[in-house]
């Protein structure tokens, strides 16, 4: 298992989708940084005039922060659609897998030795990520990060990348179960899904309109995400120990933090998604 871990991480290191996910994050976090820098040349100046309010520079911190958290949370959440659908599928279509099932290898083995392999790789690029993202942050905006604990940091990056490996076992999944371009449709159908029922979540807490929340919380167990995103703005940002409680709005926000018990069920479901995938592959006829 470990010997096709290692060599599905190096190979998929080499892949043409991970050198385009890295160009696009450079290019993405340039952009990043250059709104962060003049925006926060903005709130100088008005300071400067002394027409500048503390709540709005927290406000635009927060939500800057908020929209990069999740932008970057989209690219890592792509990284680990793309790469893992093609990690099964297309190589029963093209045979591949037909000889490497027919050596003393256990199935079990190449299913969970190609999902550890992809899984460090995602960890270390999601990572890498969220540090970026809060280094930015608090250099242009100290205050955005101003209740983020060492513990915070630690539990944030654990939340960050628990994300990426859920969408990488429920896609990991489809791929053991259809062709490669079926199982992509369905597994960015269900991530948009949880992106989406987010979002209605977060306009529904704000409106007090309990459907829409409920409808956010469905789609939330369907697909948990999205809800491991607004997890994550909640730690890093301590929403419910900041008195300033900015990111309880807008759609990059957390109005109604998810539980702790909502981390549980994320690592269940991709324990039981990654569980399936080994069964569905055992099952298979090669």
């Amino acid at each position: 298992m470990f010997t096709i871990a290692k060599l599905t991480f190096t190979e998929a290191a080499r892949k043409k989708v991970f050198l385009v996910t890295i160009l696009l994050s450079i290019g993405f976090v340039m952009l990043y940084g250059m709104a962060l820098d003049k925006t926060a040349e903005d709130m100088a100046r008005l300071k400067a005039m002394g027409s500048s309010q503390p709540v709005i520079q927290q406000m635009i911190g927060s939500q800057l922060l908020g929209a990069g958290l999740y932008f970057a949370s989209l690219l890592v959440s792509l990284l680990a659609l793309m790469a893992s659908i093609g990690s099964v599928a297309p190589e029963i279509e093209n045979g591949l897998l037909h000889a490497v099932v027919s050596k003393p290898i256990k199935r079990s083995s190449i299913i969970l030795g190609k999902y550890f392999g992809l899984a460090v790789m995602l960890a270390v690029y999601a990572t890498g990520m969220l540090g970026i993202i809060l280094l930015i942050n608090k250099y242009y905006y100290p205050s955005s990060l101003s209740y983020l604990t060492a513990g915070g940091v630690i539990s944030g990056t654990l939340i960050f990348i628990l994300q990426p490996l859920v969408l990488l076992a429920v896609a990991m999944l489809f791929s053991t179960l259809f062709r490669a371009l079926t199982a992509g449709i369905i597994a960015t159908t269900l991530y948009g899904l949880g992106m989406v029922g987010g979002f209605i979540e977060q306009i529904g807490s704000m409106m007090e309109k309990s459907s829409l929340v409920n409808i956010g919380i469905v789609s939330s167990l369907i697909m948990p995400s999205d809800a491991l995103y607004r997890k994550l703005v909640a730690v890093v940002t301590n929403v419910e120990g900041n008195p300033l409680n900015i990111m309880n709005i807008g759609p990059f926000g957390v109005s109604t933090p998810p539980s702790s018990a909502m981390l549980v069920y994320a690592c269940i479901y991709a324990i039981t998604c990654l569980g399936l995938a080994v069964y569905s592959f055992n099952k298979k006829d090669l």
